[in-house]
């Protein structure tokens, strides 16, 4: 189902993607690069694991996970994306032929596609607006990057505990406070790629040792 774009605009305005870019020629340029917006009802998967991504996409509302399968079947959750992420700019620039990650509604969602040839292919006119997109669409990819390196981070440490103080780090003001996680259990033991059992295990023993209180996926850290 395509959506009217101009309805979205205040949407698009406040995303990173086109930050620095007038109200005016936000419109033609979206135009320009192709934007459809859709909605996707939930189990709907946006990207296969072995296409080739073309799109970008942004998250209007709802909620996305990112997937990768190993050959024996068993699905590692890479990432939970939420309104105003952004999903597959890093796969397109790459220039990847095959995804290696499915992306898949987990919730009933909305979701704008927007062809990545054209946003790299300035208009003829060569104008600032389109180069500063392009900027975006850079900076926001060294920000995905950094992201993907902290989850590998994470899985490099041996413990289960050690692994949920770090996940809980990226969220967390420096001096301690409560946190609210995008993961339920079964989503977080499969992000730090644990078993379930041993994670909420792993859990109430932090708990009874003082450093955390929690409820559902709200946590203080102590």
């Amino acid at each position: 189902m395509i959506m009217n774009v101009k309805k979205y605009m205040p949407f698009f305005r406040s995303s990173s993607l086109f930050r620095d870019i007038s109200a005016a020629e936000l419109e033609s340029m979206l135009e320009c690069i192709s934007t459809d917006i859709k909605t996707v009802r939930k189990g709907v998967i946006i990207l296969h694991t072995g296409d080739k991504p073309k799109q970008v996409g942004i998250v209007l509302s709802g909620q996305l996970h990112i997937i990768r399968e190993d050959y024996d079947g068993n699905c590692s959750l890479i990432a939970v994306l939420s309104s105003g992420d952004i999903f597959a700019e890093a796969l397109c620039c790459a220039g990847v032929t095959e995804s290696p990650v499915t992306v898949i509604a987990d919730l009933d969602s909305t979701i704008i596609l927007m062809s990545f040839d054209r946003i790299l292919e300035t208009c003829p006119s060569n104008c600032s607006s389109h180069r500063t997109l392009i900027k975006n669409m850079l900076g926001l990819i060294a920000v995905k990057n950094l992201m993907l390196q902290n989850h590998m981070d994470i899985l490099s440490l041996k413990s289960i505990r050690a692994r949920v103080m770090r996940y809980f780090e990226s969220f967390a003001p420096k001096h301690g406070g409560e946190i609210i996680i995008p993961l339920n259990r079964e989503e977080l033991a499969n992000y730090l790629c644990v078993e379930r059992s041993a994670l909420s295990h792993e859990l109430a023993k932090m708990k009874r040792d003082g450093l955390i209180e929690y409820k559902k996926n709200r946590f203080m850290l102590k």
